[in-house]
């Protein structure tokens, strides 16, 4: 006989009402950010699982151990920071989901009005089959936990094959895109728009390494072009008006956010996390230089007002004086796109985005229309149809935003022709920070090229980037312990 322990709360006895799938969604949407100093995605620990790529390095030493080793392309089975955020997190995610999604059924039986409970639930299919996706591109095959009961069959279960992963994501995309509203009445949560947009970045993606299925270009393609002609959100015609605290429910570029507060004010959706921007923060300015950017990443980005606006090249001095970045304690530039708030006026360094705020209210894109047009771009660089004008224009737009002049303008730097390398470094300088670039690099087979100017002054690799084994991390130690079904990846 199986027993349920009284102190577990069940879906028969939770689900009395669509409210309470709507606080059973927002508890998902809650684990996204949820243990904020170890894997909120607005936390730097969030990022210990990409430093592996060309942008982010972090010091040779202190406390920095859990960055250092992603960096090093040297992560273990035991380094349980660098998996809480890779591999917990998104579990986490996933059972909140599943508890969510069985209470669907148990609703709409109880006589809720079906529509609406499917809106709901589609949202919580969106963000399980976000967490599958977070999963399978960081360690291939997972277990594919698809109901929320606690027993020895959820527990024990095998890898799935990364084929088998996708078809399970898309199966939970195409119910989320049956269901979801074009628009919601808070930013940040999922539309059907967010949905196309992540289903072009998994087409884009299954057209890579490993599955190599070209033929998904095409089907990347059309995703995209379905969101820029479609949808109500539109490009920016200047780069840091995106990130403007100001206009964060106005912002026309973002297609799914995630809202961010300050600890005094959390209104209506938005969500809590600290050290957001301190994490990244030069000692001048009493940050904790957890992550700073490449220096030969920084040297190949390309000049104008993104540049000035994602890095902090230099501080000014109170008597006027600048220090270059060359000079900072850490010797290199830092990433300035989340700071936020004011600068305390007792700080000897003042700087054009030199908050010393630890908590940034700066909300955290998931999904832009930047990267649709990127998407189209890279696509039909690749041979999957569309227009090769439309993907030229696209990309020149946004390489003309990044410069900062007049983007239906043709400029002096606008390429001719492009290939579909030429997307891939766009997408390296425009989605900086983004969670986009280690992945690019591994779907893209590029890591070892990309790090191949590798600034002597970086932590040196310990990981050889032309060992395709490293592009998967190890499964948790811990989790091989408890499920002795699991294989572990090669090294």
């Amino acid at each position: 006989m199986t027993e349920t322990p009284e102190d577990r709360t069940t879906t028969d006895t939770f689900f009395q009402s669509i409210e309470n799938l709507d606080h059973s969604v927002t508890a998902t949407y809650r684990q996204l950010v949820e243990n904020a100093w170890n894997r909120s995605l607005g936390s730097a620990k969030a990022r210990t699982v990409f430093t592996g790529a060309d942008d982010f390095t972090t010091l040779d030493g202190g406390n920095k151990y859990d960055w250092k080793v992603s960096d090093q392309l040297n992560i273990s089975a035991s380094d349980i920071r660098v998996s809480d955020a890779g591999w917990s997190m998104p579990y986490t995610v996933i059972l909140q989901s599943n508890f969510a999604i069985q209470g669907i059924g148990q609703l709409i039986s109880r006589g809720e009005p079906e529509d609406a409970v499917n809106a709901l639930g589609a949202e919580a299919y969106f963000l399980r089959a976000w967490a599958y996706f977070r999963l399978v591109r960081l360690y291939g095959g997972v277990p594919l936990v698809l109901s929320p009961e606690y027993n020895q069959a959820n527990v024990n279960l095998s890898r799935s094959s990364v084929g088998e992963v996708y078809e399970q994501i898309l199966v939970d995309l195409d119910f989320a895109l049956k269901h979801l509203p074009q628009t919601q009445p808070e930013r940040g949560r999922i539309t059907y728009w967010a949905a196309k947009a992540m289903k072009a970045e998994i087409h884009l993606t299954m057209a890579g390494w490993p599955l190599k299925r070209t033929e998904n270009f095409a089907l990347a393609l059309q995703e995209a072009q379905d969101v820029i002609q479609g949808s109500p959100h539109i490009f920016e015609d200047d780069y840091s008006q995106i990130f403007d605290t100001n206009r964060r429910d106005t912002n026309t570029e973002y297609i799914w956010q995630i809202k961010f507060c300050n600890v005094v004010n959390c209104p209506g959706s938005a969500l809590n996390t600290p050290f957001a921007s301190q994490a990244t923060k030069p000692t001048e300015l009493g940050g904790f230089k957890d992550m700073f950017i490449e220096i030969a990443f920084y040297n190949k980005y390309p000049e104008g007002a993104r540049k000035e606006f994602n890095f902090l090249k230099e501080l000014v001095k109170e008597d006027g004086g600048t220090i270059p970045w060359t000079s900072f304690a850490e010797k290199h530039p830092f990433f300035s796109k989340y700071y936020s708030g004011t600068i305390d006026k007792y700080a000897p360094y003042e700087s054009q985005k030199g908050s010393t705020a630890p908590v940034s209210d700066l909300d955290l894109p998931m999904y832009r229309i930047t990267e649709m047009m990127l998407i189209y771009a890279e696509a039909n660089a690749n041979g999957g149809g569309g227009d090769a004008s439309i993907a030229l224009n696209y990309l020149n737009q946004v390489r003309r935003r990044g410069k900062g002049v007049d983007i239906n303008q043709n400029d002096t730097d606008d390429l001719v022709t492009f290939t579909a390398q030429d997307v891939i470094d766009e997408r390296g300088w425009e989605l900086i920070g983004e969670m986009r670039r280690w992945f690019d690099l591994i779907r893209t087979e590029t890591l070892a090229n990309a790090l191949s100017d590798r600034d002597p002054s970086e932590p040196s690799l310990i990981g050889d980037p032309n060992n395709k084994n490293l592009y998967w991390h190890p499964l948790p130690q811990l989790d091989l312990e408890l499920n002795p079904k699991l294989e572990q990846n090669p090294r």
